[in-house]
């Protein structure tokens, strides 16, 4: 079965309505609830929900291919709209998305079950783990359950950072970019894993762009090599 477009916005639409319900009655998600929640599946893949939608004539500057697409984006900035205090939040939002649909592809729970897995059957423990690009938290519940391991989760994306929390409120899930991680935490970690985003974008860091070390340096300019050598910076010696 191919990617469909049309099937996985409806269960992010779904998975966020969720979470906006949630977040106004102050309780965390029943059974079901997070069930539905896991189905979600970010923005990667659907950059049509950038497009214009406003007025029913927008759909003329849409592909022919994408126009049954038209009233499902709408009723997700229609959800995005009432669920925000004003239109800064709601421009926040999109722009969250903007920044997610070319790198919010998720790694398949399988191929993370096998890597901690083999990690427990190495005999290595597991007591801080940290996951940089968390997305919905596959590699926390993975690791979670094989490990027992304390949790320290980043996730840039607003609307993905709200699924994330709501999945895993006992982890310590900071809804920012890894880049704010604190230099405190250097050196601290026995487990770094991650999908990890690629591409050629630079990361804001002062601490590499400033540095005397010129792989730092050469690192912030794309931020997967960003991610692997910061990501290292975090592990304690021996940590893997």
């Amino acid at each position: 079965m191919g990617f469909s477009k049309r099937f996985h916005l409806q269960q992010n639409i779904d998975a966020l309505r969720i979470v906006f319900k949630l977040e106004k009655e102050k309780r965390q998600a029943t059974v079901g609830e997070r069930l539905l929640m896991m189905q979600y599946s970010g923005f990667g893949g659907l950059k049509f929900v950038l497009n214009p939608f406003e007025n029913e004539i927008d759909i003329n500057n849409w592909r022919k291919t994408e126009h049954d697409l038209f009233p499902i984006t709408q009723e997700l900035h229609q959800l995005l709209k009432e669920n925000s205090e004003d239109d800064k939040q709601y421009r926040r939002y999109v722009d969250s998305m903007k920044s997610s649909v070319l790198t919010a592809f998720y790694t398949p729970p399988e191929v993370i079950d096998a890597i901690s897995s083999a990690l427990r059957d190495s005999g290595l423990h597991i007591d801080k783990f940290l996951e940089p690009s968390a997305g919905i938290g596959s590699f926390i519940q993975s690791f979670s359950e094989s490990q027992k391991a304390n949790v320290t989760a980043y996730e840039k994306d607003l609307l993905t950072g709200k699924i994330l929390k709501q999945l895993y409120p006992e982890s310590n899930v900071r809804v920012s970019g890894f880049e704010e991680i604190p230099e405190r935490e250097q050196n601290s970690y026995d487990v770094v894993a991650s999908n990890i985003p690629f591409g050629d974008t630079s990361v804001f860091d002062l601490s590499y762009s400033r540095s005397k070390d010129n792989a730092k340096i050469q690192a912030a300019r794309s931020i997967h090599n960003y991610f692997f050598l910061k990501g290292a910076d975090m592990l304690r010696e021996g940590g893997l």
